[in-house]
């Protein structure tokens, strides 16, 4: 496995291929960087040239060349594309046989880029880029995908690596497990065909073409068959239709999760980017892909939101107001509030800060509102909310178990109905500690109290959550300190004493035993001592002097 190590630029300087289907012959295109393709227009000899558009294209008797970086690329290909099918244009071609599976019809191509177009990706083309990315992949993951292909391709499928692992892997993010591929093909017949001669087990859903494959190595495989999704209504789950790789690419969230690894044994490696999203990751930008997009998923608004915190990505000024405007335009009553959940507990259990959510984009995307149509941000709710980001914060440096995701929930649906809450899909423990609200009944004087030992019994049957949710009601410094020197107490504090040490002693079974061991850790709290014999000495005293 190599390093990948400014991965993402060696790609954006390298030269990207493009091949088109016309006539017959095979069209390739050479999409050069900006500097590249300055050089070469002084280079070339007039009297070479074809056709020429000065800083967009050239063509000389062998070859085509774009400027792959200019800011009107795809308005430039559409114009050279269009004159090419005219017949205005008489270009170079090459041998189909060669590279008859690499490219796209010219007119489907045209076609597509002109529904691109409408949508803003201006960086849009069928770009393919020869870096043998499958280099900078663990070699067991690698190896592993591979014989998938292999196998794909003796039905006469191709099978590609998508979204996540491919972005993750340019901009020199630490690989998870999870593998997302891509099949051109009948993705059943492709199960059955594994199962046979590899023994693998799998899981399909014949609705959505998907389906998850089963492995001794722990990777988490969802297979997707090429397809096009129909919604009936947003928010709904999708109709689906088999499709080609362009199309399926094209119904995906934002540009970043389009780009393509080629696993076909001829073309293992080979990076696809079809709408200019090398350039949004370099610039860390979220491009939502059309109009559309959430309208049909709202969901994509939540994971949108999610790589900007998590991920350190920017909405586009575009995608902001997309969301906005979808949100405020459809009705999502029939969005299921299982789906907002799961991609909202990817968020809210994160272990880092994530104040922006409401600081920043809840004040500007009102997303919450797909689980609760009337919510809204005000000006407590928001300024809690960044309280809770500090004590949650203070609870992670002291490496505290508290759940994150109960307290960012209690916080931004407080005072919730209990028959609202109950519909949650979420843990019967979550749902009654958020219903009863035991945290409001703490004295917010407690730790007025002299006695180490009663202090920590008035808190001790709390939740750590309710304790923050105390915390971020009562924020005052010396209630906040006190609040997290009993959460620490709580890990340090340990009993060297049992029940078995208080039976051997002739105590009986019984209440007196809990009573007891509780009197010890008073002591100990109280550093009157803290070996085991003191403990047992101590013990052995109350033994004699009360229960027997």
């Amino acid at each position: 496995m190599k390093k990948s190590n400014n991965l993402l630029n060696r790609i954006l300087s390298s030269m990207a291929e493009e091949y088109y289907h016309h006539q017959g012959m095979i069209i390739k295109i050479n999409n050069l960087t900006e500097v590249d393709f300055k050089k070469l227009s002084l280079r070339i000899d007039s009297a070479e040239l074809k056709y020429h558009s000065e800083n967009y294209y050239l063509v000389d008797q062998k070859n085509i060349y774009f400027n792959k970086e200019s800011i009107q690329l795809l308005e430039k290909k559409i114009e050279f594309l269009q004159k090419v099918v005219a017949g205005e244009y008489k270009v170079p071609h090459l041998s189909r046989e060669k590279y008859a599976e690499l490219g796209i019809d010219i007119v489907k191509g045209l076609d597509l880029l002109k529904k691109y177009q409408k949508n803003n990706h201006n960086q849009a083309s069928f770009l393919h880029y020869k870096i043998d990315l499958l280099d900078y992949l663990p070699k067991k993951r690698r190896e592993f995908i591979l014989m998938l292909a292999e196998e794909a391709a003796e039905l006469g499928y191709n099978l590609y690596l998508v979204g996540g692992q491919v972005r993750d892997l340019l901009i020199d993010l630490s690989l998870n497990k999870d593998l997302d591929l891509l099949l051109e093909g009948d993705l059943e017949a492709f199960f059955i065909h594994l199962k046979e001669k590899k023994a693998f087990e799998y899981d399909y859903n014949n609705k959505f073409s998907t389906g998850f494959l089963h492995n001794k190595y722990g990777y988490s495989i969802d297979i997707a068959s090429c397809r096009e999704e129909k919604y009936h209504f947003p928010g709904s789950l999708p109709l689906v239709e088999k499709a080609d790789l362009f199309s399926d690419l094209y119904r995906r969230d934002f540009t970043i999760n389009t780009l393509v690894m080629d696993l076909h044994p001829k073309r293992k490696g080979i990076v696809y980017d079809f709408f200019g999203a090398i350039y949004d990751l370099k610039n860390k930008m979220l491009n939502v892909l059309h109009n559309y997009s959430f309208r049909d998923d709202p969901l994509r608004i939540l994971r949108g939101i999610r790589f900007q915190i998590l991920k350190d990505f920017k909405l586009s000024a575009e995608s902001m107001e997309l969301s906005k405007k979808s949100l405020k335009l459809y009705d999502y009553q029939n969005l299921a509030v299982e789906r907002v959940f799961t991609e909202l507990k990817y968020l809210f259990k994160a272990k880092k800060d994530i104040s922006q959510f409401s600081a920043i984009l809840l004040n500007q995307i009102p997303v919450l509102k797909l689980i609760e149509n009337d919510f809204e941000l005000d000006m407590s709710k928001d300024a809690n909310f960044l309280k809770g980001e500090k004590l949650l914060a203070i609870s992670r440096e002291n490496d505290l178990k508290v759940k994150h995701f109960l307290v960012r929930l209690i916080i931004l649906f407080y005072n919730r109905e209990e028959s609202k809450i109950k519909q949650w899909p979420i843990s019967e423990y979550e749902a009654k500690l958020f219903i009863h609200k035991e945290w409001e009944k703490i004295d917010k004087n407690f730790y007025l109290l002299a006695d180490p030992a009663l202090k920590y019994r008035k808190l001790e049957n709390y939740h750590p959550e309710e304790l923050i949710m105390a915390a971020v009601i009562n924020y005052e410094q010396k209630f906040v300190e006190e609040i997290f020197f009993h959460l620490k107490k709580r890990e340090e504090v340990k009993i060297p004493i049992n029940g078995h040490d208080l039976l051997a002693m002739g105590l009986k079974q019984g209440p007196e035993i809990k009573e007891i061991l509780l009197k010890v850790r008073d002591q100990i709290l109280r550093n009157k001592f803290k070996d085991r014999q003191s403990a047992l000495n101590y013990a052995e005293n109350l033994i004699e002097n009360q229960y027997n």
